[in-house]
């Protein structure tokens, strides 16, 4: 219900900024008749950053009307690290996780707010963006309780996120064709749903501790919330809980 509510009003705030940018967007329009299409209204964009984490992150945006785009990011991770939500252990756990791959959408509505040539996608800007990402893995997990014989679990373990946010960043268009991307700050408020999928039937003390561990790595990143791992199906247990996160990012693109 937290994260219902301030995903509501995030979306109505964002939606405030949009709306308010398309009037004044349409009233600049109006004034300047002649500016009514962009010269290059398309850019193709590669996310440099992103490489860093072993993502392949593409991003396409259009210009709707001058100052206004919309766009969509697509973003495959091949390979590394599991994000800190997935990792747990604790002194009853010892677990071990495979390489991570997941996929990435996220569409956005851009408004920019000083633009020197209306007819390019240029200059400091702001907007709302939404988020859907899944991560998938697979783990072994020990566990050893204080009076009762050791238990060994085989599982498949997803992260399923879907939020929303606002955004504030530059974007620079150099000799017409070619723009550079600087996306300062993304945060957003996200719901979760953490999935596993096991090899058989868990007993309910493990469920019990997991979930113990999994609030002890959310509070070590400093964040305030109670998860249940809940089991659902024979082999199968999920949680769901909110969180705060963001995006930034250098992306290089060619403008078309």
């Amino acid at each position: 219900m937290k994260f219902i509510k301030t995903a509501l009003v995030l979306s109505v705030f964002s939606c405030f900024i949009i709306g308010s940018a398309y009037s004044q967007t349409s009233d600049s329009v109006q004034l300047k008749p002649s500016v009514k299409q962009f010269r290059y209204p398309n850019i193709i964009k590669l996310n440099s950053f992103a490489l860093a984490f072993s993502n392949i992150s593409l991003i396409y945006e259009k210009g709707i009307v001058p100052r206004v785009s919309a766009g969509i990011g697509v973003a495959y991770k091949h390979s590394g690290t599991i994000p800190s939500l997935l990792a747990i252990e604790s002194s009853t756990f010892n677990s071990s996780f495979d390489q991570i791959t997941g996929v990435a959408i996220t569409p956005e509505v851009r408004y920019y707010l000083r633009a020197c040539d209306p007819g390019k996608l240029e200059g400091f800007y702001t907007g709302v963006y939404f988020r859907y990402q899944d991560f998938n893995t697979t783990a072994s997990f020990e566990y050893t309780p204080v009076s009762s014989p050791i238990e060994n679990y085989f599982s498949d373990v997803s992260l399923t996120e879907f939020g929303v946010g606002i955004q504030l960043g530059y974007q620079m268009i150099i000799k017409e064709r070619f723009s550079i991307d600087f996306l300062f700050i993304g945060p957003r408020v996200s719901g979760y749903k953490k999935a596993y999928e096991f090899d058989r039937p868990p007993s309910d003390q493990f469920l019990d501790d997991l979930s113990g561990a999994l609030n002890e790595v959310i509070d070590r990143l400093g964040f305030d919330y109670e998860v249940d791992i809940e089991g659902d199906g024979d082999a199968k247990a999920s949680s769901t809980f909110s969180f705060v996160n963001a995006r930034i990012g250098l992306s290089l693109g060619y403008t078309f």
